[in-house]
């Protein structure tokens, strides 16, 4: 009876070993995966999906008709998705809907430091997938892996280049709102009174088309952003930063402290082993090096 006790034990301690090292995510460099998220990633696996919400962007994610799908931030979580041989969920939303909660006050988020929520969307998936910038109030709604240095930058045309703050004064500015770059903005624009017009919409890649047409005269990007920008609309060009560098990434639950651990190990994987560089000169044209090199660009515009 106990060598077949024992024989059982192995045979299970045998069956374990074999599950974790069938999945290619378990195996990877340097990790050290605790007992907990071996077992989370066990479980994903046996599930075989993650679920995300995003939108539609030339940065994050944007599907094409030959049935291809661009976006750095996408393809980033792809290479996760296949080591962990699982599909992506996705779903669809706008911008706002990520810090939506029905009877809540946005605003007051913003304001209060007492004060803050839980959105209904951020309960339902595993990830918001965007480039989300690490605000203070963002991040008293949920948990922000931040793995991207980034900082805002004015996009203007090239014939319509503004030289200084005082040339941003009575133009239209291209923007979405409850964004970081609309809150960057609006701080310049109340230190330095000069007046802003707003010409909002929905979708950060038209932000970009509306410069590009002449409907607006300027927007203001995350770094990341502005070099996509640039590679879409040969009129445009990057006038100078208006911001310290700020850290952005995915946001998540703050009660999905597993995950959050295994998508932070997982990102140092993929910066070290070159995924962050590959998919950056893919998304972007320009090395991860160029990239930086612009983010460090001299202080704040004054």
């Amino acid at each position: 009876m106990k060598l077949n006790v024992f024989f059982v034990m192995t045979l299970f301690a045998g069956v374990c070993c074999a599950n974790n090292t069938t999945i290619p995510l378990l195996s990877i460099d340097g990790a050290n995966w605790t007992s907990e998220e071996i077992a989370y990633i066990n479980a994903l696996h046996q599930k075989g999906s993650i679920h995300i919400a995003t939108k539609l962007s030339s940065a994050v994610y944007l599907p094409h008709k030959d049935g291809s799908v661009s976006g750095f931030h996408y393809r980033v979580l792809k290479e996760l998705a296949a080591l962990a041989e699982i599909e992506i969920d996705i779903h669809l939303v706008d911008w706002n809907d990520y810090f939506y909660k029905q009877g809540e006050d946005l605003e007051k988020v913003k304001s209060d430091p007492e004060y803050s929520y839980v959105p209904a969307l951020i309960e339902t998936v595993d990830i918001y997938l965007d480039g989300m910038t690490g605000l203070p109030w963002r991040e008293k709604m949920f948990d922000i892996i931040k793995y991207v240095p980034s900082r805002q930058m004015v996009v203007s045309r090239k014939n319509n280049k503004p030289e200084n703050i005082a040339d941003l004064s009575n133009r239209v500015c291209a923007m979405v709102r409850d964004t970081s770059m609309e809150e960057n903005l609006e701080k310049l624009r109340k230190s330095h009174h000069i007046n802003v017009t707003y010409a909002m919409t929905e979708e950060f890649d038209v932000m970009d088309k509306m410069v590009s047409e002449g409907t607006a005269d300027y927007t203001v990007h995350d770094s990341d952003r502005a070099f996509a920008a640039l590679a879409n609309y040969k009129n445009l060009t990057i006038a100078w930063p208006i911001s310290d560098i700020q850290l952005q990434g995915w946001a998540i639950d703050k009660k999905k402290t597993v995950l959050k651990g295994i998508l932070g190990k997982y990102l140092k994987y993929a910066q070290e082993t070159g995924i962050l560089d590959k998919y950056w000169k893919l998304s972007y044209g320009v090395t991860f090096v160029d990239y930086l090199k612009l983010v460090n660009l001299g202080g704040t515009e004054n």
